[in-house]
């Protein structure tokens, strides 16, 4: 069996989403989301063009707009239709706390300094990818931490993200092949912990930052045990 987890397209976010923290908060907890950006549409069509040619048997996608829509470029081109599950949604990181956390405040004030500097320096689509990693290595590693509010713990998110994997490549015959559209910081929590035998999750790829529209690919042997044969492959992207 064959597995390809595709992280999402670009996402079109709100003027000021990350400077402004109530923003930053509502869309890092998922009670704010966008759809693809052109950017994102040009990335999922690059997907679409991918998976034509592995022919995957099945489509699933999480419920977020994004992913859907990255998924529907794929859907149109096999001719397949997206089932979706909420359960192969973004982890839920909680919300940063700088008033009570000097730390985030300090982290804070240098991302949006960078903000106000850097595309006059490297240009928009540079300073634009550069923060994006910045950022999800922050909130990331925040939420590793425990310095996040009301998210979903640790191994709270890898339960879920383990159960829905089981149970959906549950449903297939061991020969056939299934492309996930779902999100960065799921994907990294999986290949972690097929990764790593000895379960602590985010120690064998410590960056949880991959490239929009990027391809992780599991394989499942013989003996029933899974293998990822390649991670955040971006070969295909512009």
């Amino acid at each position: 069996m064959e597995i390809f987890l595709i992280r999402h397209g670009e996402m079109e976010f709100e003027k000021d989403a990350d400077t402004n923290l109530e923003l930053v908060n509502a869309y890092a907890t998922g009670t704010k989301e966008g759809p693809l950006s052109a950017r994102g549409v040009g990335q999922a069509r690059c997907v679409a063009g991918v998976l034509d040619a592995r022919r995957p048997q099945a489509l699933y996608s999480s419920a977020f707009i994004r992913a859907r829509q990255t998924a529907e470029e794929t859907e149109r081109v096999l001719g397949i239709p997206v089932r979706v599950i909420k359960d192969f949604g973004e982890v839920n990181v909680g919300r940063l706390d700088p008033q009570h956390i000097p730390r985030q405040a300090v982290t804070l004030k240098a991302i949006q300094n960078l903000h106000r500097v850097l595309p006059s320096l490297i240009g928009d689509e540079l300073s634009k990818s550069l923060l994006e990693y910045l950022f999800i290595l922050f909130y990331f590693r925040s939420w590793h931490g425990g310095r996040t509010v009301a998210g979903e713990t640790l191994q709270g998110a890898l339960s879920r993200i383990k159960a829905v994997f089981n149970e959906v490549t549950g449903w297939h015959s061991p020969a056939e092949k299934i492309a996930i559209f779902t999100h960065g910081y799921f994907i990294h929590l999986l290949a972690n912990h097929i990764l790593d035998r000895w379960g602590a999750p985010a120690r064998v790829i410590s960056n949880p930052y991959i490239r929009n529209g990027s391809i992780t690919c599991l394989v499942r042997t013989a003996g029933g045990r899974w293998k990822v044969k390649a991670y955040a492959d971006a070969g295909h992207m512009p």
